[in-house]
């Protein structure tokens, strides 16, 4: 009885097929290997997030409060520690979106170009807006949760709270973008009605 063949189990490409390579996009434009900084650059901005996560319930952002050299009986106002939390919550939101992107366009759709590659750069950059905004709508009381997230009787949960809705706010931040563009329509045109 003869071996079988190393190759048997090899499938070979049918020549027909018009699927692009996942290296390429269907505009001919080839990414090459920078497409493997996408994904190195969103874990390391993805642990980063993770450290400041940990950082943040275990010091408080001692990391970050500390490059602004503030004098020891300073006082950091309890809305700081907050606002860092829904921007570490939109970070860690934005990472998901990305990593989900990358594969849905490199793995199933054959679609990654060099286009794609500028938003993956500047999803960290985007998140930190994000999350700066979606906490001064949440504080401000324009946008009202239910429940009380900035019930200080319960920090922990108030932390929570804030990286939860920095988390949906950056993996959404179309739909945010969306909802402070009507948002921004409404205050205008409510204060352009005489009294």
């Amino acid at each position: 009885m003869a071996e079988p063949d190393q190759n048997d189990n090899v499938t070979v490409p049918d020549q027909n097929n018009n699927t692009t390579p996942p290296n390429q996009s269907n505009n001919g434009t080839d990414v090459g290997k920078s497409i493997w900084l996408v994904p190195l650059y969103t874990l390391a901005y993805s642990i980063f997030a993770i450290w400041l996560l940990i950082d943040g319930w275990l010091t408080g952002f001692s990391s970050i409060l500390n490059l602004w050299q503030l004098d020891e009986e300073f006082t950091v106002p309890a809305q700081v520690p907050f606002l860092f939390f829904t921007i570490v919550g939109a970070l860690l939101g934005s990472a998901i979106l990305s990593i989900t992107s990358f594969h849905r366009h490199y793995a199933i759709n054959y679609s990654f170009n060099s286009r794609h590659i500028w938003g993956f750069f500047l999803v960290p950059l985007l998140a930190i807006l994000v999350g700066c905004l979606v906490f001064a709508i949440v504080q401000s009381g324009l946008l009202v949760l239910t429940g009380d997230i900035a019930n200080e009787s319960d920090p922990v949960r108030a932390t929570l709270g804030y990286v939860a809705i920095g988390g949906v706010a950056g993996y959404n931040w179309d739909v945010f973008v969306k909802k402070l563009e009507n948002l921004s329509q409404d205050l205008l045109s409510s204060s352009n009605q005489p009294n």
